[in-house]
């Protein structure tokens, strides 16, 4: 019998990279996830594993997207592929590493971390990642350093039935700060899946804001994790916002290891046509005095589909803790779904901690007042999905950004 996963496995094998073997071992034995596999029960990824893919060609020629209209370091990977010649200089400023990860493999920080970027534990698309990373970013910022301008990291995709695997790590040293932008782009590469694994380390005192954009027209299926460990006083944010894609699956896990560590996860979803989109998140209170916020809302139209899941988990002498979740969804037409499921877990007695979810729709009465002072249906709901959703572009502390997301939500409501 044919093992379903050879659309992917001849593509694994060979690989150079730290612990390539071993992952590609666990590939063989670990199941494609089913909907008897309660984390993802809602998200059937069998069908990702029914075409052959290619290795994805990292000198294809490109024409790269208008500049961010703020000032940001542009690093352009083309399927995958860090483009040096894309890219704009990155020994602009002192103590900070803006790399390819490959180049970096054999360098101490790298070799410390690298092999705890992701553990594997069961899951698949981690494994498979890990046997044959196509590339990846390093952002290693050292002590007290501050990067002046955001790192717009930008994955241009071209092939159209490719198996690209970023594999990105992020280091932030003591009190050093850092804002990364990810985005990726591509036009009619459905075929094409993208499979992310990020390591974040936030330093004491540090702090680390993440922006993700995932609004390709007709790109490619994207399943990603994040995993990021949170040190004493340090802070850690991401912002997803989803607007395209196939099937797009987002995993955030979170680690707060030392008191006084804080992390706050923001996503806005506007899906419409047939785009799945699940957000996964996990934040673990492991040690005393740790706060987590995390807000979490999307309109949902025609045959779109939603999942969250979100879990926060208390261990029993993390005494202190405040711990906040939240998700909300509008649903336009009888054929959009979300399925909905936020979790609490607390073993210890001293703590803080709520979390919720709603389901609706645009409210009729608040239509009915616009459309009688002659706005438009079109215009009302515009001006109410954006009244339900800036609270959480409120809580992204860089107004450009927010005001360049906004103007992408407008276009993309225009399409529902």
């Amino acid at each position: 019998m044919t093992d379903p996963k050879a659309a992917v496995l001849h593509l694994l094998e060979g690989s150079t990279w730290p612990g390539a073997a071993e992952a590609l071992a666990q590939v063989n034995t670990l199941p494609i996830p089913g909907t008897r596999t309660e984390a993802w029960k809602y998200t059937r990824v069998g069908k990702l594993f029914n075409q052959n893919y290619a290795a994805p060609h990292g000198d294809a020629a490109v024409t790269l997207p208008a500049r961010l209209p703020f000032e940001v370091t542009c690093i352009v990977f083309v399927n995958g592929h860090f483009r040096t010649d894309l890219s704009d200089d990155l020994k602009a400023q002192k103590g900070l590493v803006i790399d390819s990860l490959s180049k970096h493999l054999s360098h101490g920080p790298v070799k410390e971390h690298y092999g705890n970027i992701a553990p594997i534990n069961g899951r698949l698309f981690t494994a498979m990642n890990a046997a044959a990373p196509t590339d990846g970013l390093i952002l290693l910022v050292t002590k007290d350093v501050k990067v002046e301008k955001p790192i717009h990291v930008l994955n241009v995709i071209t092939d159209e039935k490719a198996l690209i695997q970023p594999r990105d790590l992020l280091m932030l040293h003591e009190d050093a700060e850092a804002e990364v932008i990810f985005e990726t782009v591509g036009k009619n590469v459905g075929g094409s899946l993208i499979n992310a694994v990020r390591k974040s380390m936030v330093g004491e005192g540090a702090r680390l804001t993440i922006h993700l954009l995932q609004n390709a027209a007709g790109g490619p299926s994207m399943i990603g994790l994040d995993g990021v460990q949170v040190h004493a006083k340090g802070h850690f944010s991401i912002d997803t916002t989803t607007l395209e894609g196939a099937l797009v699956r987002n995993e955030v896990h979170i680690a707060l290891a030392g008191p006084d560590a804080h992390a706050e996860l923001n996503g806005v979803y506007v899906l419409n046509g047939t785009t799945h989109c699940d957000n996964h998140t996990y934040i673990g209170h492991d040690v005393p005095d740790c706060t987590s916020d995390e807000l979490y809302k999307g309109i949902i139209a025609e045959k779109g589909t939603g999942v969250f899941n979100g879990k926060v988990y208390v261990k029993q002498d993390a005494q202190r803790t405040r711990a906040y979740q939240s998700n909300a969804n509008i649903l336009q037409g009888d054929d959009a779904r979300i399925f909905t499921k936020p979790e609490l877990e607390i073993y210890a007695d001293d703590v803080k901690c709520s979390h919720g979810c709603t389901i609706g729709r645009f409210d009729e009465q608040g239509m009915f007042y616009l459309r009688s002072r002659g706005v438009s249906e079109a215009e009302a709901k515009k001006m109410m999905a954006h009244a339900f959703m800036n609270d959480v572009l409120e809580r992204i502390s860089n107004t450009d950004w927010r005001e360049h997301l906004a103007g992408l939500i407008d276009k993309k409501l225009e399409t529902l």
